[in-house]
């Protein structure tokens, strides 16, 4: 696979750094995760693996370390030094604390690629602010509004996405660029700064006002009449999602009122009023059902609005082979980075804690005495249980 034979050591909890490790884990990088005695924070209560858990963590290896210790810190030390990528998600400045900051490690390791993925980064006035994926969608301008214009604060984790595929491009180059010239570098990854990059059809406007113009935005409900959802006769919803001329053409003029096609390629905002109106009320008159078939040939841009249970077992979702199971019949999501040669391969397993902490100390050069003296020290967490669920991953039914 592309990334057989590399080295990650993932210091981070929760979702981004997790997220970024199990896409490196999916394309053959071996990942370390390293985990606080009592386990990442995401397992969940009595140290049971929560649904959130399993799903960020598939295919690593785990190792319980307590890093406030001396002798847990030079463990890390060391498996810092055979690494080729460290993912960490601590608040600024305690990396540096604990000694296992870039400036100090890239020292003895010059071609490490150090990626620090946090709520706000390394700099600015909010750099020392904790917060979870509402607080920075709240901050970056992102959350989303209802009808009334009141933020809702459900729905994707869109900033920790966003940081985590910003930071997984940045890695991917940082350490093409090691492998080139032996220098690593050090990713300063605010979620923050990559949800204000998500929406680049209005970024342009807000920064770059144009007198009378009106900006379209998420925050307003249904600003723009061919980017809404529309509720059905039987209390379903559909979606349009495309107001290029042709589309409002091939759906106006059918329903008898393509004296709306200007208005509905023009200027969003109060100016399609009239618009809204009449889809709304159009779209109550058939079921969710008797519309799609209605759109059928119409080249339309519009789909049912899905559940994400709906959306996991659609029959695109299953010839994508975006699903699969492993042997003890928990399904699992695929890998969306697709390569003709080479595929992602997952691998299912979900490490107990410390699961593989003798395994790997054991590869560091300790001996048995060792390790069982740090762990009655309580320096080290092992854990013998064996690995859960399947190896290799088989096309769920």
């Amino acid at each position: 696979m592309k990334l057989s034979g590399v080295r990650v050591v993932d210091l981070s909890q929760f979702m981004p750094g997790p997220m970024l490790a199990s896409n490196l884990a999916d394309h053959g990088a071996d990942v370390i995760k390293v985990e606080p005695l009592s386990g990442d924070a995401a397992r969940g209560p009595l140290e049971s693996d929560s649904e959130f858990f399993v799903a960020l963590n598939r295919g690593k290896r785990s190792i319980a370390l307590d890093l406030k210790h001396p002798d847990g810190l030079a463990i890390a030390r060391k498996l810092i030094d055979a690494a080729d990528i460290v993912i960490e998600s601590s608040r600024p400045g305690v990396a540096a604390r604990l000694g296992i900051d870039y400036d100090t490690v890239s020292r003895t390791h010059a071609r490490l690629v150090y990626c620090s993925l946090t709520a706000f980064g390394q700099t600015g006035p909010l750099s020392q602010v904790p917060a979870h994926d509402p607080v920075i969608q709240a901050m970056a301008g992102t959350l989303p509004r209802d009808e009334r214009g009141a933020p809702v604060t459900s729905g994707a984790s869109l900033a920790a996405l966003a940081g985590s595929l910003t930071a997984l491009s940045a890695v991917l180059m940082a350490l093409l660029h090691a492998r080139e010239t032996g220098e690593g570098d050090f990713l300063d990854i605010s979620l923050y700064d990559a949800a204000l990059t998500v929406q680049p059809h209005l970024t342009s406007h807000a920064l770059n006002p144009v007198a009378g113009d009106i900006v379209a935005t998420a925050h307003g409900g249904n600003a723009i009449a061919l980017l809404a959802a529309y509720q059905t006769a039987d209390s379903q919803w559909l979606c349009l999602g495309g107001r290029e001329l042709d589309f409002a053409t091939n759906l106006l003029t059918p329903l008898g009122r393509p004296d709306l096609i200007d208005v509905a390629v023009g200027p969003a905002g109060a100016a399609q009023a009239e618009l809204r109106a009449f889809l709304t009320a159009t779209f109550l008159t058939r079921t969710l059902s008797e519309w799609l078939a209605w759109f059928e040939g119409r080249r339309v841009s519009v789909a049912p609005v899905l559940s994400l249970r709906e959306a996991l077992a659609h029959p695109h979702t299953q010839a994508r082979q975006m699903v699969s199971a492993d042997a003890a019949g928990r399904q699992h999501v695929g890998s969306a980075i697709r390569f003709q040669r080479e595929p992602a391969q997952p691998i299912l397993s979900i490490p107990a804690i410390g699961e593989h902490t003798a395994e790997i100390l054991d590869t560091l050069g300790y001996a048995a005495e060792h390790i069982a003296a740090l762990d009655a020290a309580g320096v080290i967490r092992t854990q013998n249980a064996p690995r859960r669920h399947s190896v290799m991953p088989s096309p769920a039914s």
